[in-house]
């Protein structure tokens, strides 16, 4: 089975590590402006959003940023860092907001034809050193959480800025939230320009990885590693876990109303009508690790898998899916629906393509 790009996290930080300290003509990505280049389309791309507009922007290695009108023809976006990108959002047709490794989180206002850098590694280790220091000024024995959280950001800071942002989600162009390795929890409310770390508010006393975020009802919901979900609480604004059924890693989830469809390992789904109080094992049709869930215009959930399976639910229960046509050979990381029509926008090891599924293979065969 094809490994999952986002789950090499800890390979990431090693080889970053490696290269740092092995070659003294290394210049951080950070500092390096991703370069034109022709293939862009058809490099690793990791992550793929439609704006409220109707554009798709797509984000990936070494900076790359994309984007279309019409799925059709492509055009690569100005962008001020080279290093790897995974997640892109964008809450209005103008302002959106794309992360990735090296503590990245960019911004664009012009629909995604140009980024601004808002934060990058250097800078969240400072401000994870200031929100930790008086925290752990009244840390005590019984308590030394906050000393450990302190220790870690310094050494986050010494080490160099490779802890990477896994995934992003705005509800307008002022309010959003990071995620990330460790922990990473960020939050504005004055689209990006201060950040405020959340970390200390999470029930996650492993520090395992949020994968991926989402807002339903004003509330957010984090998932991550060994079935971790949690969810925000409206008044005192801590993240509470929710049990799930599953002790694998949870790479993302589809929230639609009251109904949560929570995605992962091992071609694992699980789906819950009642904000996860009760939950039911999804057929998913496969067993490979699924990468990324859409909800389609006509009420259905797409998802893809780390084999390049594209899965479409037969109602919008989401309860059974069944793969679409055509079938791929390569993995797929990120979706985007295409409204109006049974197609989607897919992004993967292979590029970018729209992918018209139409008819499953059971309807085909009638």
């Amino acid at each position: 089975m094809p490994i999952l790009y986002r789950g090499l996290v800890a390979l990431v930080l090693v080889l970053c590590a490696g290269i740092s300290t092995a070659s003294a003509d290394f210049v951080d990505p950070l500092n390096i402006p991703a370069q034109p280049s022709n293939k862009a389309q058809s490099s690793i791309l990791i992550g793929v959003t439609q704006t409220p507009g109707g554009r798709w922007v797509a984000v990936g290695r070494r900076g790359h940023i994309i984007y279309s009108d019409d799925t059709k023809s492509w055009k690569q976006a100005s962008v001020p860092v080279s290093v790897d990108l995974v997640a892109v959002q964008f809450p209005t047709a103008k302002h959106g907001w794309a992360v990735g490794h090296g503590g990245i989180i960019l911004h664009s206002s012009d629909s995604g034809q140009t980024w601004t850098k808002q934060l990058d590694g250097k800078q969240l280790a400072d401000l994870l050193i200031q929100h930790w220091k008086p925290l752990a000024e009244h840390a005590n024995e019984d308590n030394p959480s906050s000393t450990y959280a302190l220790q870690d950001a310094e050494r986050f800071k010494e080490e160099g800025p490779g802890r990477p942002f896994l995934d992003v989600h705005f509800t307008d162009e002022k309010a959003g939230y990071a995620v990330g390795a460790y922990n990473l929890l960020l939050r504005t409310d004055d689209g990006g320009t201060h950040w405020q770390v959340l970390a200390d508010l999470t029930d996650n006393p492993s520090a395992f990885h949020f994968n991926a975020v989402q807002v339903m009802d004003g509330s957010a919901y984090l998932v991550g590693e060994q079935g971790l979900l949690l969810k925000e609480d409206p008044e005192s604004h801590r993240f509470t876990p929710i049990p799930t059924p599953y002790n694998g890693t949870w790479f993302g989830l589809v929230a639609q109303r009251e109904s949560l469809l929570l995605f992962g390992l091992r071609g694992s789904a699980y789906l819950s009508h009642n904000r996860g109080q009760d939950w039911t094992k999804v057929d998913t049709g496969t067993d490979s690790t699924i990468t990324s869930g859409i909800l389609l215009p006509d009420g259905r959930t797409a998802l893809a898998s780390a084999d390049g399976e594209l899965l479409i639910s037969q109602s919008n229960e989401s309860a059974h899916f069944e793969r679409a046509i055509p079938f791929n050979t390569t993995p797929i990381y990120g979706l985007a629906p295409v409204a109006g029509e049974p197609a989607v926008v897919a992004v993967g090891a292979d590029g970018i393509k729209r992918i018209d599924f139409g008819l499953t293979p059971d309807q085909s065969k009638r």
